[in-house]
């Protein structure tokens, strides 16, 4: 039976991966004020979001929205009505309701299509950790494995993709109320940058700091070097706020250090950014477990 990968914009996938892979994307909305944006815009020009940024960098006020019921309820009808079954990848939904708001929809949904399998699956996951989740899916579902294959395997292994952030400016991580001002300004008076990782209850949580940019850029690669399952074989997914010459330094160590030959990169999405900021660099692969 036909079906489809869905997941939403927190995934950070670019619209050249989702359309050759032919991925569906749900969008999160976000905001500067009372402005509204889409945090998926079609086509391959970046301009978007580097403008995003931008107006971050200026300490305009940002925020987010919620997926809301009928903009799922528009993305799997659609699929419904050709006859074709789906899953849905989701945000973690210790970070946001989106999991439960499509839960909800799902339940509606059954009675009417009867015989469509629906999956929803709680990645447990963010940016492009969720990414890698679909990629996964889509590897399997391009050697021919079954919907109820797919699910399993994230149901096996969704807490084997290991995630690590650094942010350059804590004034995101204070106005998100991830840490206290008085930590925020010594932070910054020191040159202190958080280490974050996602942990097994899809949390986001800090777990260690490092003196300095470099230093924190170098504790992702170490991580990877103490976690990463035949790194050589794998893809990895990096993302970034704005900061692609440090995507560029870690590429640069995966490859020398462990032999990383594939990666896929993108910006992080403004549904992560608003609160990470510029300068957020992330790193994802397939890995011993989170830790």
């Amino acid at each position: 039976m036909p079906f489809e990968i869905i997941t939403d914009t927190s995934a950070g996938l670019t619209y050249k991966y989702a359309t050759k892979n032919n991925v569906k994307i749900v969008s999160f909305k976000y905001y500067f004020g009372e402005e509204e944006f889409d945090t998926y815009q079609p086509g391959n020009n970046d301009e978007w979001i580097r403008t995003f940024y931008e107006r971050l960098r200026k300490k305009e006020s940002a925020n987010t929205a919620l997926i809301n019921a009928d903009t799922f309820i528009t993305a799997f009808t659609d699929i419904l009505n050709k006859g074709k079954d789906f899953i849905y990848l989701a945000f973690s939904s210790a970070l946001s309701a989106t999991y439960e708001q499509a839960l909800g929809v799902v339940k509606k949904l059954k009675p009417l299509y009867p015989d469509r399998k629906m999956y929803v699956f709680d990645t447990k996951s963010a940016a492009q950790g969720q990414a890698l989740n679909v990629d996964f899916a889509v590897r399997q579902r391009d050697r021919g494995d079954s919907l109820e294959q797919i699910y399993q395997w994230q149901v096996d292994n969704t807490l084997k993709i290991c995630h690590w952030f650094t942010v350059d400016d804590l004034f995101f991580l204070k106005r998100g109320g991830r840490i206290s001002g008085a930590t925020a300004v010594a932070g910054t008076v020191l040159g202190i940058k958080p280490i974050m990782h996602v942990n097994n209850d899809g949390k986001l949580i800090k777990v260690d700091t490092a003196r300095g940019r470099r230093a924190s850029l170098d504790y992702l690669v170490k991580k990877f070097g103490e976690t990463a399952i035949n790194p050589e074989n794998h893809r990895v997914f990096m993302g970034h706020g704005d900061c692609p010459e440090d995507l560029k330094y870690v590429q640069k160590q995966l490859k020398e250090k462990f032999g990383v030959k594939e990666f896929e990169t993108g910006f992080v999405n403004p549904v992560i950014g608003v609160h990470s900021g510029p300068g957020t660099m992330t790193l994802f692969f397939y890995g011993t477990g989170r830790g």
